[in-house]
């Protein structure tokens, strides 16, 4: 039988020293994503790539390749955004900028937005859409303002339970 007060674990050990510093994200980052059903039109490259490949095999092997590729994009490239800063993982990249070196972000009329730094250049910002502007700016704390006006209360009526007289 155990005893109704139990000890709880010391947090640190003497001997094992300091835990390591956290490098997850934090809990209230953000991530934009490229949509999840972009690989459906993988999956029908990828059928029609099969053609040619039992059609010929020794010749056109190298055709698998391309529906591979393209559902490791799909899968891999993101946007992390945090009150510290963005972290854009592109195909072969992982480029972390603070929000001291971001002068701005812009949108282009098609794809994802660009982060333009201070130093000059931009990074770009895979699953960013200007649609994603208010998740961006609450995931940023306010280092990217929200440009949507705000939407006004609806005003009660406090005779609304009520039937007009007449």
């Amino acid at each position: 039988m155990s005893s109704p007060q139990q000890s709880e674990p010391p947090r640190t050990v003497s001997h094992t020293g300091d835990p390591a510093p956290d490098r997850s994200p934090a809990a209230d980052a953000e991530v934009f994503r490229i949509d999840p059903l972009t690989l459906a039109a993988v999956a029908l490259l990828l059928f029609g790539a099969s053609f040619p490949v039992a059609g010929a095999p020794t010749l056109f092997w190298w055709v698998l390749a391309i529906p591979a590729f393209a559902a490791y994009w799909v899968l891999r490239v993101r946007t992390t955004v945090d009150r510290r800063g963005l972290v854009a993982r592109r195909p072969f990249t992982t480029t972390t900028v603070a929000w001291a070196d971001v002068a701005g972000i812009t949108f282009p009329r098609f794809g994802f937005g660009k982060a333009a730094l201070t130093g000059g250049g931009t990074v770009p910002l895979p699953g960013v859409t200007v649609d994603d502007l208010p998740r961006l700016s609450a995931a940023s704390g306010g280092a990217v303002p929200d440009p949507t006006p705000p939407t006004p209360e609806p005003e009660t009526e406090p005779d609304a339970g009520r039937p007009a007289e007449q």
